[in-house]
């Protein structure tokens, strides 16, 4: 993550700006973030992909061992970086709405979100009351 990309991450409290922030990340990698040698869903993954929580982490608030955790047991059993705590925690119902969507609902065609995701982030929106990104 670019030094750019560190503030503008650090500078995300708002819930649609959290939201938004998420889905054009994920719509521009094209691929959901996996750790091939586990065949898991990773917070930070093979080739510098990110899931939809890992987006949000700086490199100095992601450590390795926040893998194979859900941004649940990250919030309640450890302790995350504190500016990254202070982010996550009110957005946290949301979040786990988004980290579910990448790990369980994520499909892409020729590196393009399919109708059933776009469906899904369309119900998303609707139930978190987020007004689509001018980006997209």
């Amino acid at each position: 993550m670019t030094p750019e990309e560190a503030l503008k991450v650090k500078s995300l409290t708002d819930p649609s700006d959290i939201f938004n922030h998420v889905v054009d990340h994920l719509r521009k990698q094209g691929k959901q973030s996996l750790l091939q040698a586990e065949n898991n869903c990773a917070y930070r993954g093979d080739g510098g992909t990110m899931c939809a929580v890992g987006c949000l982490m700086t490199d100095d608030e992601y450590h390795p061992s926040c893998e194979g955790n859900t941004i649940e047991f990250l919030l309640w059993e450890t302790t995350l970086a504190p500016s990254l705590k202070e982010r996550v925690k009110p957005n946290f119902a949301m979040l786990m709405d988004l980290q579910n969507f990448h790990d369980s609902n994520l499909q892409y065609e020729d590196g393009t979100f399919t109708e059933s995701c776009e469906l899904y982030i369309s119900e998303l929106r609707k139930k978190w009351n987020i007004k689509k990104s001018s980006a997209f």
